[in-house]
């Protein structure tokens, strides 16, 4: 199996609040919200199309319910941010994902300071807000992305991917990346495909990575819009 990235996103409805504590019946590696609903139609879609048949949700495929692996060499991914649903199935690569919308953020330097990015978030406070927010956004759907991929706890990760925080360039823009090739041991993508979308990608090595958009045709049945992005 080529490894490789498969990316699908669509427009939905925001997640909605649980209605009652959550039992050991809803402790499944597919959060509840993901299960029912346009989200629900949405990953069924995505999982039937990547394993060939109907998905059970089980807690057999992730422990912690980030990531719940398809079949042999298959590991999916999911996020959200308002009302866009994304979902990622790796080929033969483990992957999480993140995303965020673009929009002003309360106290970025702040947030990553607690996280342990002071030096990071140093370098962001000489940008002005509009690049600082965006390097914020690269920064922190990388973060989550991690924590997703490594599935450790949250102090943990934040420790690992803290040692990787000299690594990142940060241009004027505020675009923040960690540069290919440089014997790091995770590889971050950085997605546009989706309007006023920043999402990451994270993986043990790049790989090509391919975004479509998800919609459901007039007939009633879940079909395919392609964006028409691919990342290496």
């Amino acid at each position: 199996m080529q490894p490789a990235v498969d990316i699908w996103w669509t427009i939905g409805e925001h997640a909605e609040k649980p209605r009652a504590a959550a039992t050991a019946r809803d402790l499944t590696a597919v959060p509840l919200e993901w299960r029912r609903g346009r989200r629900g139609r949405f990953l069924a879609d995505i999982a039937r199309r990547s394993r060939g048949q109907t998905p059970r949700w089980s807690a057999g495929g992730s422990a912690r319910g980030w990531r719940f692996n398809l079949s042999a060499g298959q590991h999916l991914s999911l996020t959200d941010s308002g009302r866009h649903l994304i979902v990622a199935v790796g080929q033969g690569v483990p992957i999480g994902i993140d995303a965020e919308r673009l929009r002003p953020i309360e106290d970025p330097l702040g947030t990553l300071a607690r996280l342990g990015l002071a030096d990071l978030a140093n370098r962001l406070g000489r940008l002005g807000p509009a690049a600082r927010n965006l390097g914020f956004v690269h920064v922190w759907t990388a973060f989550e992305a991690f924590l997703k991929l490594e599935r450790l706890p949250w102090d943990i990760a934040a420790a690992e991917f803290g040692k990787l925080q000299g690594k990142w360039l940060i241009k004027t823009t505020g675009r923040a990346y960690l540069p290919a090739g440089t014997g790091l041991p995770v590889a971050f993508a950085p997605i546009y495909a989706i309007p006023g979308i920043i999402l990451t990608v994270a993986a043990p090595f790049s790989c090509p990575i391919e975004a479509r958009r998800w919609e459901v045709c007039p007939t009633g049945h879940p079909g395919e819009e392609f964006s028409g992005h691919t990342a290496g």
